[in-house]
Parts: structure tokens; sequence; C-alpha cells
């Protein structure tokens, strides 16, 4: 079974690694002791720990094995139109996942069902779970770096109660859990993602991001900006590149972005009202919703506008 969906994930051209679902439980672990050390802030925690699910996909009752899988995920752009001028605005390759996550479940269920295995997506933290299982690395911007992708890169967890490690053990060690080297080694002796980051988040030492300064964080809450923020400082529609684009391990991976949805001056005028996603009309809602970004409509038009003076 295991040969079968390294073959898959393989011609999909997406990298995987496999773990024993009680991994989960370490993961927790880890997070709680990051909490307890102070080194994790508690205030964006509970930002973000509500849309977690330690215990795992209740349609999975006999969860056996994770599948960590990431995929090369490149830096879009939207077209916006504010008055008598034609803003581009960027989409980083975070946002843009909902189709990259079906592709991927596609590809596992296609081996798994006809030999009458479950597949569920857990909620978690996946760029650790990334981490943790030596699918990437952290860089010094804390963003995870995966072979062949630098951090151009999509991740997807899916829990199964096909018990994979039992073909590892027997011999197909493809995509098992690595021993993890949590960050890259070259970031070591590179500061260029500290000197381009626009807050100021990542330190010149190897401590962790100040990562409720990052601009990401900023711009992506609804909360007023605080006053030491330059406007200015924004390059994207939600979210920042600035330290993706200035990385040296990111080079092969830089091309211009394609431009995947334009925006009339209609459109833009209701987008720049800040809205909650029940206010907008279904045509712009289904266009938002299939960038993945309808859940963020109170802050674009906040967003644009920094970027269009």
């Amino acid at each position: 079974m295991l040969e079968a969906i390294d073959k898959a994930l393989r011609e999909a051209n997406l990298s995987y690694k496999v773990a024993p679902a009680d991994f989960i439980g370490e993961l927790r672990r880890r997070i709680d002791d990051l909490l307890e050390w102070g080194s994790l802030s508690q205030t964006l925690y509970q930002a973000y720990s509500s849309s977690l699910e330690w215990g795992g996909p209740e349609r999975i009752p006999v969860a056996r094995t994770l599948v960590v899988i990431a995929g090369p995920a490149p830096c879009y752009a939207a077209n916006f139109q504010v008055g008598r001028r034609k803003v581009r605005a960027l989409i980083p390759p975070t946002y843009v996942s909902s189709t990259f996550r079906a592709h991927c479940r596609q590809v596992l269920e296609d081996v798994l069902a006809p030999a009458g295995f479950g597949l569920e997506r857990p909620r978690l933290p996946v760029k650790q779970l990334a981490v943790r299982t030596g699918l990437g690395e952290y860089g010094r911007n804390d963003l995870c770096y995966v072979p062949g992708m630098g951090s151009f890169a999509r991740l997807e967890a899916f829990v199964t109660d096909a018990d994979l490690l039992s073909d590892a053990a027997a011999g197909s060690p493809v995509g098992v859990m690595a021993s993890a080297q949590l960050r890259m080694e070259r970031c070591s002796t590179c500061s260029s993602c500290h000197w381009a980051c626009p807050t100021h988040c990542i330190p010149a030492d190897r401590s962790l991001v100040d990562a409720e300064r990052c601009l990401t964080y900023l711009n992506e809450n609804e909360r007023p900006w605080p006053v030491w923020l330059d406007p200015a400082a924004h390059s994207c529609l939600v979210g920042c590149m600035g330290c993706q684009q200035a990385c040296p391990v990111n080079r092969p991976y830089l091309a211009d972005p394609a431009v995947i949805a334009e925006f009339d001056e209609a459109e833009t005028g209701l987008i720049l009202e800040n809205l909650p996603p029940e206010r907008l009309p279904e045509p712009l809602r289904a266009k938002l919703t299939a960038l993945d970004l309808l859940e963020y409509s109170k802050v674009l038009g906040r967003n644009l506008l920094a970027l269009a003076h």
C-alpha cells in the first residue's frame, strides 16, 4: 500500500512523509512546552487554537497513519480597479489552497478507497508537523522550506486507518518520517530575511520570530493597525512576501506572478467597504471563495487601499 501511495504522490509532483497517528499527541505536547517556556505567544495561540483538532477526525475512529504532503505553490496576483487606477495585488502561496487540498485528497483516495480504507483531513499545525516529520526545515523566518520548493510550498496533512508504517517495516521505507533537522544550516550565516522584513519581526540571532509583529498577522486581523506600522510596508492583498522574496534559497523558485482574477470598479468598490461575507453579493462571494479569500473580506479593502497609495 505504501509503495502505491509513494508512486501516486510522486507522479503528482508531491513530496510527503508518513508518521504514526499518535504523533499528533507528541506535536501537541511540543506546543504546550513552547507555551510554558514563553516561546510561543499566548495571544497568537488563542487566536488560532480554536481551528485545531487534536483528537483527530471522528470519521476515522481508529486512526493509524498521518500522511503529510508538500507541493509547489506559486505566488499569484489579482487586479483591482480603484477608481481610474488598476492596482495589482500579490496573493502569497499559502492562501489559494482549496484546489491543492482537493487534489491531494483525490490522489490518496484513489489508492486507499479501493482497498477499503478511509481518509480524513485533521485540522493540525501543518507547518510544524511538516518540520517535525522531516518533510521540511524551518528558515530563520519560521517558514517551512521543502527541498525542491523552498518556502514556495503548500502543506497538507491527512489521517487514515491504513497501517502504512507496517508496510514500511516490511521493507518499503519510502516516505517514512525521518530524524528532523529543525532549522536550515544556511540560516546560521545568512540574515537576508532579517533585513528585508518590513516590520523587523525577524531577529538577527536564531531566536523565534516576533509573530505578533509580523505583517501577515497584522493585516489578516480586523484590529486597527498599530501606530508604528507604515502602510507602505504592505505589498500583498493579505499576508506578506518580503522575507520569501529576499531569501537566497528561494531564488530558483521566484517567478512573475500569474494574474488569476480581475475585479471591476463595482466589485472593487464593494471590497473597499470591508463587508462581512454575508453582505456581499453572491457573484463576488463566489469569486473570493475561488481565491480562498472570502474569510478575509472584512480586511481586504483596508489592505487594498494601503497598496493603492
